[in-house]
């Protein structure tokens, strides 16, 4: 049930980071991350007052609809005016919590600032899931870019797929991994340098030096930033 957690999770985010402005859902889903503890029912008056103050730092209205994504999608339950993890789901509940709660950061940074000059709205919304932590759908972000790119952009973007998949296995406690697709990933933006989409790749790849030794040894530390800093 973890995968078809993962995979769900990761639709509903590539659908916010494609039309941010339009993503009531994310309020209803972070919302009720707030409200629960490990994925036991909810009153759906409280989600939904929580949800529409979250709606308000997302810039946009929280309509009743936003809920119904999620429960078209399976990703929540709801029912007898309350509103519930589905249970399958319920031992993922850490992975789901932190996921949703890194997808309502995503989803307002992208809503209140624009890409910056020099980098294209379209590798702009994978580069903030990457700085917000949201590491699949990141991979899977960028490997629809990949497959579509030609030259050295198309090294550039299967650099970051890799790079993303790297800091998921990291997180999952996959050691091996890790290590294997960050030195891939090195070797991909390195090719892709001239057409880095507006990316400092230098910079990038000398923060990310340290990190073939901590993946090894299970250690972590703040992650590196591509577009989203402060």
């Amino acid at each position: 049930m973890y995968i078809r957690l993962k995979h769900t999770l990761s639709e509903l985010t590539l659908q916010a980071a494609s039309d941010p402005h339009h993503a009531g859902f994310v309020a209803w889903a972070a919302a009720y991350a707030r409200c629960a503890s490990g994925g036991e029912a909810q009153p759906e008056a409280t989600v939904a007052a929580r949800a529409r103050a979250l709606g308000a730092a997302l810039r946009q209205a929280v309509r009743e609809d936003g809920l119904r994504t999620l429960v078209r999608a399976r990703l929540l339950w709801r029912g007898r005016g309350r509103v519930a993890l589905p249970r399958p789901y319920r031992p993922y509940w850490p992975y789901f919590h932190t996921q949703v709660t890194r997808l309502a950061g995503a989803t307002a940074f992208l809503v209140s600032r624009a890409a910056p000059p020099g980098v294209p709205d379209e590798a702009y919304r994978g580069l903030v899931l990457f700085d917000f932590g949201l590491f699949f759908a990141c991979h899977e972000y960028f490997e629809g870019l990949w497959r579509e790119s030609a030259g050295p952009r198309r090294d550039f973007y299967h650099g970051l797929v890799q790079l993303a998949a790297a800091f998921y296995h990291h997180e999952k406690g996959n050691r091996h991994g890790a290590v294997t697709l960050l030195r891939r990933a090195v070797r991909r933006l390195q090719a892709g340098t001239a057409e880095a989409c507006g990316v400092d790749v230098a910079a990038l790849l000398a923060e990310l030096e340290p990190w073939s030794d901590r993946f090894a040894a299970g250690q972590s530390a703040p992650y590196p930033v591509l577009v989203a800093a402060p």
